[in-house]
């Protein structure tokens, strides 16, 4: 099981915004990616489908060469 939460850092400890269905004393791996207000979440996905103007259109011709 893989979970996405919003936490907040205060005095040491990491306190999640909404409750986690973990049992207590369970061990997790934990990887930060701090929170830039600024961030764009698509960001990294932008730019990855540069191609043809009429790509949407004509995919099956781009991806399998023949068109419908």
């Amino acid at each position: 099981m893989t979970l996405t939460v919003q936490a907040t850092y205060e005095n040491g400890i990491l306190r999640p915004k909404q409750p986690l269905a973990l049992a207590e004393g369970a061990a997790v791996r934990l990887i930060i990616h701090p929170v830039d207000l600024d961030d764009d979440p698509l960001g990294a996905v932008l730019g990855i489908g540069e191609g043809p103007p009429d790509a949407a259109d004509k995919h099956d011709k781009y991806i399998y060469g023949t068109q419908p």
